[in-house]
């Protein structure tokens, strides 16, 4: 099979199958360019599918607009749609401004693609030996190690695909060239303050000289890492549903039956089911202080935006949000969203009167049905075992002067004195508990 066979079926690979929206990342550079130019040619074969190529426009460059304007004059020819995305980069946290680059590059791509659409990446094996020698420094274990695979599922239903991963660089210039492409040359690609740039500039080349075939050989234990670690999360899977609950929260003497090892990997499992960041080995060694403290300590380790907190036994990832307190009644529609992520309320037509809500009150006196008596909300929180952070999200609902329900922790509990036709009126919908 010769060179250009080779390149159009791995392509042609993503196509097939039902019609779906092809989504081509198209930066300008040769690897994108050479991937648009393959997909422009074998649409006709596959007219069913809907196809679009996004540039996104980072600013970062002074030369950022001129490649904007070359990736639009190549789409034209090619009479392939095109979107540009405009993007602001905001370096934070670890990784810099290459994490917060193509962060931002990701998140603008998947805005504009629909579900199970999917988005072709154009990178390369020697861009897979780089990021497996990224994660070695890092420390990485089996699914670091496992660098980018040939194709990724996200949650929302887009389908990631890098057809050319199994393809080296110099064949990509050697067909590019062949084909007379024009595309850009990114200067920053040549700044070694970069880790992937020093990588690509400065190691790769000596590596590859030693070792031809180093690149094929890093794609090949990459592969085999994420082999390792799928069937260690399906271990991990198993060993996670036996101890969660309603709230995805993990039980804990569930999990310290386990050993050390076991505890970290399901820990970090359960974190990775969430999409958050994975947190390092020093913070998991914080995890049995947090286990072992105090009942009413109420403990905590903070992990970038989020924090793993120990209620009634069971461990909880809590989102830091930003939750809105009112002192004042507000006035809500029949549909409407609450504040604080609590979830929906759905308001029927034959009731009549208007709701309104307002931040809970400890001190309030309240009375739900069944109850035999009347405690204020702080002992009823206790009773319904809502965790600490949760309560400061609850809400009160009124209709006219009158405590009628509260709403906290995905449920919502009516007053004693609510008449089962005003209950039925008002349908609860809770935010899913995973974040």
């Amino acid at each position: 099979m010769n060179l250009q066979q080779t390149v159009t079926n791995s392509v042609r690979a993503f196509l097939e199958g039902k019609p779906k929206q092809v989504v081509v990342a198209y930066s300008g550079g040769v690897d994108s360019h050479l991937m648009l130019a393959t997909v422009a040619e074998l649409a006709t074969e596959y007219p069913a599918n809907q196809y679009l190529a996004v540039h996104v426009n980072h600013g970062l460059s002074p030369n950022a607009d001129k490649w904007q304007q070359h990736c639009q004059k190549v789409c034209e020819e090619y009479r392939f749609p095109l979107k540009i995305q405009q993007v602001k980069v905001q370096a934070s946290g670890n990784g810099g401004v290459e994490a917060a680059a193509r962060k931002v590059r990701y998140q603008a791509i998947e805005s504009v693609t629909q579900h199970k659409g999917v988005i072709l990446l154009a990178q390369h094996v020697q861009d897979q030996l780089e990021t497996v020698l990224l994660q070695l420094k890092r420390g990485a274990g089996p699914k670091g190690l496992s660098a980018m695979g040939q194709t990724l599922e996200k949650e929302n239903g887009i389908i990631l695909a890098r057809p050319f991963l199994q393809i080296e660089k110099q064949h990509i210039l050697q067909l590019a060239k062949h084909k007379n492409l024009q595309w850009i040359e990114d200067e920053s690609n040549q700044d070694s303050r970069f880790d992937r740039n020093f990588l690509r500039t400065q190691i790769v080349p000596s590596l590859i000289a030693r070792w031809p075939n180093l690149a094929e050989a890093a794609h090949r234990t990459a592969k085999l890492c994420a082999e390792q670690q799928r069937l260690l999360d399906e271990v991990n899977e198993q060993h996670l549903q036996g101890m969660i609950n309603q709230r995805f929260a993990i039980d804990i003497p569930k999990l310290l039956s386990l050993s050390q090892a076991w505890q970290n990997q399901i820990v970090r499992y359960w974190l990775a089911q969430q999409q958050l960041t994975m947190p390092s080995y020093s913070v998991l060694d914080e995890l049995p202080k947090l286990f072992h403290a105090k009942q009413d300590a109420n403990p905590s380790i903070e992990i970038d935006d989020y924090q793993l907190r120990r209620f009634r036994d069971h461990l909880y990832c809590v989102r830091k949000k930003n939750v809105e307190v009112f002192s004042e009644r507000k006035l809500i529609a029949r549909n409407t969203i609450l504040p604080n992520f609590l979830g929906q309320l759905r308001i029927a037509d034959n009731l009549i009167g208007e709701l309104t809500i307002k931040s809970r009150d400890n001190s309030l006196t309240f009375k739900p049905k069944a109850a035999r008596h009347s405690k204020p909300l702080k002992q009823w929180f206790k009773e319904w075992n809502v965790p600490v952070w949760e309560r400061e999200r609850s809400l009160v609902v009124y209709l006219h002067e009158q405590v009628i329900a509260i709403v906290c922790d995905q449920q919502i509990f009516f007053a004693d004195n609510v008449s089962d036709d005003v209950a039925s009126s008002i349908h609860f919908e809770a935010s899913p508990p995973k974040l």
